[in-house]
C-alpha cells in the first residue's frame, strides 16, 4: 500500500536545524517526502544531518553552513539551495536562533550593565530578527517567480505575553512583526507567512539546563501539564508548511501546551 506523503517532491529549507527543534521541523518535512536543507554553523553537523535525513527518508538533502546574522553566509547558502533545488523553492522555515545565555536571560532590563546594553539586545536581534530577514529576501525570488511559497518564522510567547529576558522578548517580536508584513505584502502572489510561538518546548539547550524545581514549575504553567516536545512543534509546522493550511496567512499558531489563551 502507498502511503501518501503531503508535500512529496517539494523543497524546503529550515534554518538552524541539525539540533532540537530544528532538526525535528527538518524531519517532519522529509517524512511527507520534502527536500530538505538543512543548515547550522558547524559543516559537519550540516552534513550528517543531511546525510541521516536523506538515508532515513528517502529524499533528497542538502546540508550547508551559514551564520544567519551575517548576510553574505545567508547569500552563500542561497546560492547553494538555488542550485539544488533548481528553483523550486515551496517552503522556509527561519528557525535560528541566539543560544539561551543565563546572564541575558535572568537580567531585567534596569540591571543591564551599560556596556552590555547593545551587545545583548543587537547581538540577539541580528541573528533572531535580522536572521528571518535576510533569508526572506533570499528566498522571495524564487517563491515570486513560481507565485507560491509558505514561510514559517519561529517566534515564542514572551513576544506575546512578555516574561523575562526581554533581549529575546524584543528579537522574537520583531519576528511576529516582520511576518504580518511579509503575509500582507506577497499574499497577492500566493505566498503565505505565518508563525509559531513557542511555549516550554524540552530540547538539550533549554529543559537540560535548568535545575528539577524550575522544570516543574515551568511544566504547571500549561494546563496540559507538561513541556512540549520538538516532534509536536514539527507536526505544527507541517499544518503551516502544506496546503492543509492553503486559506491561513498573518497568524501566529501558539505551541505551548495553553499557557496563553485568546
Amino acid at each position: 500500500m502507498t502511503t501518501h506523503r503531503d508535500l512529496e517532491g517539494r523543497f524546503a529549507v529550515v534554518t538552524g536545524s541539525t539540533r532540537g527543534i530544528g532538526r525535528a521541523m527538518a524531519a517532519a518535512l522529509a517524512r511527507q517526502g520534502c527536500h530538505v536543507a538543512v543548515s547550522a554553523r558547524a559543516r559537519a553537523d550540516c552534513e550528517e544531518t543531511a546525510r541521516a535525513l536523506a538515508r532515513e527518508h528517502g529524499v533528497s538533502a542538502l546540508g550547508w553552513p551559514c551564520d544567519v546574522s551575517d548576510l553574505q553566509s545567508v547569500r552563500a547558502l542561497f546560492a547553494e539551495v538555488r542550485d539544488w533545488c533548481g528553483g523550486q523553492l515551496d517552503v522556509l522555515v527561519c528557525n535560528a536562533g541566539f543560544p539561551l545565555r543565563a546572564d541575558i536571560w535572568n537580567t531585567p532590563l534596569h540591571a543591564t550593565p551599560p556596556e552590555k546594553l547593545e551587545d545583548w539586545y543587537l547581538g540577539l536581534f541580528r541573528t533572531d530578527t535580522m536572521g528571518s530577514v535576510y533569508a526572506t529576501h533570499e528566498a522571495l525570488p524564487l517563491f515570486l517567480a513560481r507565485r507560491r511559497g509558505s514561510i514559517i518564522y519561529v517566534s515564542s510567547i514572551p513576544a506575546l505575553a512578555g516574561f523575562q529576558g526581554a533581549p529575546y522578548t524584543v528579537a522574537k517580536a520583531g519576528i511576529l512583526g516582520l511576518m504580518k508584513d511579509v503575509a500582507a505584502e506577497y499574499g497577492r502572489f500566493n505566498i503565505r507567512a505565518n508563525a509559531l510561538a513557542l511555549g516550554n518546548i524540552r530540547t538539550p539547550a533549554t529543559y537540560d539546563l535548568l535545575p528539577e524545581e524550575i522544570r516543574q514549575r515551568f511544566a504547571a504553567q500549561a494546563p496540559l501539564g507538561r513541556w512540549g516536545t520538538p516532534e509536536e512543534v514539527g507536526e505544527a509546522m507541517l499544518f503551516l508548511a502544506s496546503d492543509r493550511s492553503s486559506f491561513v496567512t498573518g497568524q501566529t499558531l501558539v505551541v505551548d501546551g495553553g499557557i496563553i489563551r485568546s
